[in-house]
């Protein structure tokens, strides 16, 4: 990286994870770092730790969201500091929630740090000579994750907004990282790095590797890139793994992990067995699948207790159908969740679809809506007669005769 002895680099969300490594790293390269961050306690601690290392620091105590106290920061820091030649905007809030449960609070929540935070620095840098501006943003962004839609829609903004800067000659680079282990979000929360570690396949990236790929990156004059280890497993990662964009990737690693050796098994049951057969094959599969969800022995995991009681939520849900459509290539929706109840009527479904499928056959429409009608009542009224609802349902396919 060029030499920024004496300059100014102004980091945001630099209290804590790959935020304060990157400040480290600058000041070892000789750079002056403004340190913002909206918590208290962290930051002071950053900046300790920063002049330990005999780093020039300032703390900054700041909502980057809002616009007029990043301006006034700016403009202090021009009447006082040198010149300021890097942004590292670092800052973000994770609220994950499902969509139906999100609050317009909660989506506003986790957009403004990343989103009007990055727009802030955007509008308000412009007319310094920058050398680099750097967003960091998620990998999410490329394969969507369960329950973090703000999250991904603001990393997705910053990303846009690198490419616009580009386009009229500024500086930007953004990084979708990938977990990075060792420091951070994931390295407080070890039980959602080991679940992601495994949804994943591989292991989490460690933040010494990852800031030596960034310098790499801003040596190269890069755009964008996201940065992520896949050691194996990626069609399960992807929900939508078969999509044509994504075909070089699974290509990639069924030639070294045997991505479709799973399938290639399932479809060896197919011919081999019966329905019943199956339905005990595959709910083996899925007491994997769940235990691997819910971080407990697969042994502890009865296939005839409702799934609910097991303790799997509506977040855990959708990550089970995902997986249940990676490994078999069936799409359920979440809600038949409530209707199948246990795993073992779970497994059944799965058979049910694969053996339609196979045979090319697809339901009425009129019976599609009827399930569809099953599915809300189990869902949003319970407490209507199961009687009642088949009736209901059942008007569909006379209405369609």
């Amino acid at each position: 990286m060029k030499d920024f002895l004496g300059k100014v680099a102004f980091i945001t969300g630099g209290a804590s994870g790959i935020g304060l490594g990157i400040a480290h790293a600058l000041a070892g390269r000789g750079m002056k770092i403004a340190l913002a961050d909206i918590e208290k306690d962290a930051l002071a601690q950053a900046c300790q730790d920063l002049e330990r290392r005999q780093a020039e620091v300032i703390a900054l105590e700041l909502d980057v969201s809002d616009r007029a106290a990043v301006q006034k920061v700016l403009e202090e820091a021009r009447a006082t500091m040198p010149p300021l030649r890097g942004v590292v905007h670092a800052a973000a809030l994770i609220d994950d929630g499902l969509i139906r449960n999100l609050t317009q609070d909660r989506i506003d929540a986790v957009l403004a740090p990343k989103a009007r935070g990055a727009a802030n620095l955007d509008e308000l840098t412009r007319g310094c000579a920058l050398d680099f501006f750097v967003l960091y943003s998620s990998a999410t962004t490329l394969f969507g994750n369960p329950g973090q839609a703000s999250y991904v829609a603001a990393n997705r903004y910053l990303e846009v907004l690198a490419q616009a800067r580009r386009a009229c000659g500024l500086p930007a680079l953004w990084v979708a990282w990938g977990p990075i282990g060792d420091v951070g979000y994931l390295a407080r929360h070890s039980q959602v790095r080991e679940a992601l570690e495994a949804r994943m396949g591989g292991s989490a990236l460690e933040s010494a590797e990852a800031l030596a790929l960034l310098e790499q990156l801003l040596l190269g004059g890069a755009g964008g890139i996201a940065v992520a280890r896949f050691d194996r497993g990626l069609p399960r990662f992807l929900a939508a793994a078969r999509s044509p964009k994504y075909g070089p990737l699974v290509c990639r690693f069924a030639k070294e992990g045997g991505a479709g050796e799973a399938s290639q098994e399932i479809e060896r049951w197919l011919e081999e067995y019966d329905d019943e057969r199956l339905a005990e094959l595959f709910g083996d599969v899925l007491r994997q699948e769940i235990a691997a969800i819910l971080r407990m022995p697969p042994d502890r995991i009865d296939l005839q207790r409702p799934l609910q009681d097991l303790g799997l939520d509506s977040l855990m849900g959708v990550e089970l159908m995902t997986a249940v459509e990676a490994r078999f290539g069936v799409n359920i929706p979440v809600m038949a969740l409530t209707e199948v109840g246990t795993i073992d009527r779970l497994a059944k479904r799965v058979v049910k679809d694969l053996r339609r499928a196979r045979a090319g056959a697809q339901p009425a429409p009129e019976e599609a809506i009827a399930e569809q009608v099953r599915l809300l009542a189990a869902q949003h009224a319970r407490d209507i007669d199961p009687a009642r609802v088949e009736a209901f349902a059942g008007e569909f396919k006379i209405t369609a005769k």
